[in-house]
């Protein structure tokens, strides 16, 4: 009888193990969709697409990616007027690097994705996003920080629907091909005046669209950055 009974019970020890183990050793996704245009072109990332995904498909999509660390997951509520009109649900990937990176982030307006934030997992430098963009439109430089402060570079890339930021080194004002890009925001693609205008009318803060279409640079190649 002893015996009898501890067959079953190996066995469902043995389809247990089994069963954590399934996946072991097999690293997580790493995302280079912006390089590779799979599984779909800017401003379409993995399947999700700014003004036109719903909240289900952002819900479905992260029930079923394995790009999300679910443990990570932080919903906020995006308000208008004094009224919630929204949810910001921020994620960090499961091929995130450190703990220290920023979240990843979908902001949903209205029952509407509106946009999507992206910190690549990889070295995403200035010549690979050229390589396939080419330069961008437009760009420019800001101060950041009160005590100590430095420099926020963003690059537009309108028509194809997003733009990157990067950070350059605090004593080193320049970008060269190796610079990293640190985020990538996802939004609508439109011509330059219509995506600002697109962005202000979804209430994010800042310059009106014309007073932000003037403090726009044009790319003037590697080297120094001029900063406002």
């Amino acid at each position: 009888m002893g015996l009898e009974r501890s067959v079953p019970i190996l066995v469902s020890l043995g389809l247990l193990i089994l069963g954590l183990c399934v996946g072991c050793g097999e690293p997580p996704p790493l995302d280079m969709s912006l390089l590779t245009g799979e599984p779909c072109e800017p401003p379409c990332w993995q399947g999700l697409t700014p003004g036109e995904s719903t909240e289900d498909d952002v819900a479905e999509f992260i029930r079923v990616t394995r790009f999300v660390d679910t443990r990570t997951i932080y919903r906020g509520r995006i308000t208008r007027g004094g009224e919630v009109v929204g949810v910001s649900i921020q994620w960090r990937s499961t091929a995130a690097r450190s703990r220290n990176v920023a979240s990843n982030s979908f902001d949903i307006d209205t029952g509407v994705l509106e946009d999507i934030t992206i910190y690549p997992d990889y070295d995403l430098t200035l010549e690979r996003l050229f390589e396939r963009y080419g330069p961008p439109e437009k760009y420019v430089a800001n101060l950041r920080g009160f005590e100590r402060r430095w420099v926020e570079v963003t690059l537009y890339y309108p028509t194809h629907g997003f733009t990157v930021d990067l950070v350059p080194p605090y004593d080193d004002r320049t970008l060269q091909p190796e610079s990293k890009v640190t985020s990538v925001w996802y939004f609508r693609a439109a011509p330059l005046e219509r995506f600002l205008e697109l962005r202000y009318e979804a209430g994010y803060g800042g310059p009106t669209p014309d007073e932000r279409l003037k403090s726009l640079r044009d790319w003037p190649g590697y080297g120094a950055i001029q900063v406002d």
